[in-house]
């Protein structure tokens, strides 16, 4: 352990050697912007002080000197019966091998507020209540085809309120129309809390007026990297990185590169942290992640807040290694506590044996002791 603790507090002036690129532009276009800047002041180099300038944490156990204190996540609660929308967002962007909204039967989502409304702008994939669930006619899906889904979520207009409540009845009788209806069958819907108007406000990208409903039209879609800190910090694959709509839609300034040979898309444009890693056992990670952790720690404490998005080649393996120093160290997460809270975010997240190995050892260093085994992660 000692040997990885003067690495990191020694990191070598040639860091050629891993690939690190640290590309830095005019911090004036910063905040919502959605246009390209193109600039003649951009300036990519090799740069060690202007990301690695947060080890105040990191203290050698040896030295008998602070540690890190450990914290537990503080998740926000949701009822039972109910999905916040990030939940929902992080659903529509979920992937494992493929994207999963690519499949018909991944998700029924039914619109339960009037048809106008719904004609206006709904959630992508969504059908209106009534072609499913008909007020007179009662069901018009088979049961067997019902069973089919692997979630089904109902949403309207607005609400919080119980299921079953008076205020319920009185602002979305439809709602619950199709969740008695639907629980009757032996289904088990879940419902959008705040609706369609709160969800719109956060992911407006993902309300459209068109109906996608086949497996063809699905393949159109453009699907997001996954929110793992609220309108902060996201995660996903190189395709995205490299996608305008994504970047401007999700107002991302800054970016983590952990890919070995795909080149940065918006070197005028953004903020980028360049790791070629390569994702396999002999891949050395004691620089890549308190440079990773550090970055992403100061974009997101920069004034106004950036938002960064870590990527490698698919947003399994590499991205999600570098994203749990950053929970470790700046979260004070036990390696479990963060990798649970990833995997709740980012359910295809799988960082190989050999980046967990270093990541216990990154967990020691930051908290003067063990406390999470491999074992734990792995069972």
């Amino acid at each position: 352990m000692r040997g990885c603790w003067d690495r990191l507090m020694r990191l070598p002036n040639d860091l050629n050697k891993m690939g690190v690129l640290l590309s830095r532009v005019n911090n004036s276009r910063r905040g919502n912007s959605s246009e390209p800047v193109n600039t003649s002041q951009t300036v990519s180099r090799i740069c060690v002080r202007e990301v690695n300038n947060d080890h105040s944490s990191i203290i050698p156990v040896q030295n008998n000197e602070r540690v890190l204190v450990p914290a537990s996540p503080v998740t926000t609660y949701v009822e039972r019966g109910y999905v916040s929308s990030q939940q929902v967002y992080n659903l529509l962007s979920a992937e494992d091998g493929q994207p999963a909204l690519y499949d018909p039967y991944y998700i029924l989502i039914l619109d339960c507020r009037s048809t106008e409304r719904y004609e206006e702008s709904h959630v992508v994939t969504a059908r209106a209540a009534v072609t499913v669930i008909h007020p007179v006619l009662g069901c018009l899906i088979s049961c067997i085809e019902l069973q089919k889904y692997s979630i089904i979520l109902l949403y309207a207009e607005e609400g919080c309120s119980p299921v079953g409540s008076v205020k319920a009845r009185k602002d979305s009788p439809d709602l619950l129309h199709c969740f008695f209806q639907l629980s009757g069958l032996g289904m088990d819907p879940v419902i959008l809390l705040g609706g369609f108007s709160t969800f719109r406000a956060f992911y407006h990208f993902l309300c459209t007026p068109r109906m996608v409903l086949l497996e063809p039209e699905r393949h159109t879609l453009t699907i997001y990297p996954s929110e793992i800190l609220e309108e902060a910090l996201y995660q996903g694959s190189a395709s995205q990185a490299s996608d305008y709509r994504i970047i401007k839609n999700l107002h991302i300034t800054h970016v983590v590169n952990a890919t070995a040979n795909c080149p940065d898309a918006f070197p005028n444009m953004l903020c980028y942290l360049r790791l070629c890693l390569s994702d396999d056992a002999q891949q050395d990670l004691v620089e890549a992640l308190p440079l990773a952790s550090s970055f992403i720690n100061s974009a997101l404490r920069a004034e106004p807040a950036g938002r960064v998005l870590v990527h490698c080649s698919v947003g399994r393996s590499r991205s999600s290694a570098l994203t749990l120093a950053f929970l470790m160290e700046h979260r004070r997460w036990s390696l479990l506590h963060a990798l649970r809270w990833l995997k709740e975010k980012r359910a295809c997240s799988a960082p190989n044996v050999n980046f967990l190995r270093q990541l216990l050892i990154y967990e020691e260093l930051l908290f003067g002791s063990k406390l999470t085994s491999l074992n734990d992660i792995l069972r």
